[in-house]
């Protein structure tokens, strides 16, 4: 697959708000995403109507003074509609209260390439489909955007029926700090597929790393407390991925010692590449996550329910309990 980048017709130079002017924004959900983006676009000079249910954020964005309205208001209003409430209602979402508002000419910016990508978005023929997707949670992207420090976005075109779709989410994307650090070309297929990634193959291995490496330890006949702070309670892990951001996965290595350095290196020397792992994360991208058979799972009415049994599950594990008997100890 070739690099994803910024084509030389398509950088920070080109993102011209001026393809804003005149045209109404509107942000749907004032969620961690939805207020970041909101106060954000504000400070660049533009007036987004948030639309929003009665809920908990809605006297948020009030007190911000925001123009508050439904989301069917708001989407009815909007010459560009900022689609930033969970993944889970947005089908729903969009095809009762979202896409009667939309008219031939509009945008549709997603923050995440999920739903359009499996299908499930119903937009009207004619408007415009785009994605600008912050690489970052909410505060850090209002934070990022006051200290002028940027943060990875992912943008592309999904459908140009306008013809200046580009136009449209380079400007949205600059509009909300987006371009600072320059944004990076995606597509919602790809953004889609590496999250998922992430969640279903990378972290639920370091997790079972972790939960492994707990039960193997205290099996050895070593304290909770020390296995534990030793494995994460310490947040030394945060800080040393902190440092493989910023250095490098190997280059932060000289930060630790060289019999840490000699450990990890020949440690990771020995396992095998193509091992269960390997084929492991091969069958989560392509059986699971490019089938589609996730998103359909996810789509099911009782999947819902499935996840609270789960975390129920997970919180009844040996390492949960472990944990809360050492943070009770340690008064934290």
């Amino acid at each position: 697959m070739a690099h994803a980048e910024i084509h030389q017709d398509r950088t920070v130079d080109a993102a011209d708000l001026a393809a804003l002017s005149g045209r109404t924004i509107a942000v749907l959900g004032f969620g961690n995403q939805g207020a970041a983006q909101a106060a954000n676009l504000r400070d660049s000079g533009l007036a987004p109507v948030v639309g929003n249910r009665e809920d908990e954020y809605v006297a948020g964005a009030r007190e911000q003074g925001f123009d508050v309205r439904s989301i069917a208001e708001a989407a009815a209003a909007a010459d560009i509609a900022l689609l930033l409430v969970p993944d889970e209602v947005q089908p729903d979402l969009v095809r009762d209260e979202v896409a009667p508002g939309l008219r031939a000419g509009d945008t549709l910016v997603v923050a995440s390439g999920y739903n359009w990508h499996f299908g499930l978005l119903a937009v009207p023929d004619g408007v415009d489909v785009v994605m600008v997707a912050p690489r970052m949670i909410g505060a850090a992207v209002r934070d990022r955007y006051v200290d002028r420090h940027g943060f990875p976005c992912f943008v592309s075109v999904e459908r140009d029926a306008t013809g200046h779709a580009w136009d449209t989410t380079l400007a949205v994307a600059r509009a909300i700090g987006g371009t600072l650090g320059g944004a990076i070309v995606s597509s919602a297929r790809e953004e889609a597929a590496l999250d998922l990634f992430s969640e279903q193959a990378v972290w639920p291995a370091i997790l079972d790393v972790v939960r492994t490496a707990h039960r193997v330890a205290v099996e050895a006949g070593f304290s909770e407390e020390a296995v534990l702070n030793e494995l994460y309670l310490s947040a030394e892990p945060a800080e040393v991925f902190a440092h493989v951001a910023r250095e490098g996965l190997f280059g932060q290595l000289g930060l630790h010692s060289r019999t840490s350095q000699y450990g990890q290196l020949r440690s990771l020397a020995a396992l095998d590449e193509q091992g269960e792992l390997a084929r492991r994360f091969t069958r989560v991208m392509h059986d699971d996550i490019l089938s589609g058979a996730f998103a359909r799972e996810w789509s099911r009415p009782e999947a819902g329910e499935q996840l609270e049994a789960l975390h129920r599950e997970a919180a009844a594990s040996p390492i949960a309990a472990a944990e809360a008997e050492v943070r009770a100890r340690l008064g934290t």
